[in-house]
């Protein structure tokens, strides 16, 4: 953990070369555009592979990358709810400047059983997140078609939060020792009925959560009913 925070204070305070070296790169991209000279710049880019190639091309500048998947993960109620990221490091090989980005994987309908949807959302990922960080431009192409649309990648990361904050303020209720197990119970009741509506949007978006959140929902009332 100190490890990562170093490399986030490293990459807010010391990128002014690798800045230097990104701004040369992308003017070179946006001239190759035009004239046509290096074929590995393009308006717009096919796959992967043509977004690789571009990338390629900043060695020269010492621009480098890596792609890797990540794992975040939250144990809730015996189960873990894993969330599953791209972080592309762009890194400048004279001064050891890097810069980071993360980017959700999310597959078509949010089903990360489906090994061919998973395969697709992490093919997107890595190239939306390779563009981005090189600053080649994008579209919004199909996605392919497997993945889902950007905004509703900010909606699933908004909806995870919002379950985060209800189940840790079920928590701080039912561990509050000045109320007794009847007005714990009560409040949370009442809970549930203010965010009615909230949490069957959160089912819509998002069932994976909504399942792991009603689950420690349901714990938190069977413990007070059971040790109270």
């Amino acid at each position: 953990m100190k490890q990562m925070n170093k490399e986030k204070m490293m990459t807010k305070q010391n990128t002014k070369n690798i800045k230097d070296a990104l701004s040369k790169f992308q003017e070179e991209a946006n001239v190759a555009k035009k004239d046509k000279k290096n074929p590995y710049f393009k308006s717009t880019y096919a796959g992967l592979e043509d977004v690789i190639a571009a990338a390629n091309q900043g060695a020269k500048l010492g621009l480098s990358f890596t792609q890797t998947i990540d794992y975040e993960k939250q144990l809730i109620d015996g189960v873990i709810d894993t969330t599953m990221y791209v972080t592309t490091v762009l890194m400048h090989n004279e001064s050891d400047e890097v810069i980071k980005s993360r980017y959700l994987i999310v597959p078509k309908n949010n089903n990360y059983a489906d090994s061919q949807a998973l395969g697709s959302a992490i093919t997107y990922a890595k190239r939306y997140s390779l563009q981005a960080i090189y600053g080649l431009p994008s579209e919004d192409d199909d996605g392919n078609a497997t993945q889902v649309d950007k905004s509703k990648v900010d909606d699933l990361i908004k909806w995870k939060d919002y379950a985060r904050t209800q189940v840790r303020g079920m928590q701080t209720i039912a561990k509050d020792k000045d109320m007794d197990k009847e007005k714990k119970l009560a409040m949370l009741e009442e809970q549930e009925s203010n965010q009615l509506n909230s949490w069957n949007n959160l089912k819509v978006v998002d069932e994976a959560t909504y399942d792991l959140m009603m689950k420690q929902f349901a714990k938190i009332k069977k413990e007070l009913d059971l040790t109270q």
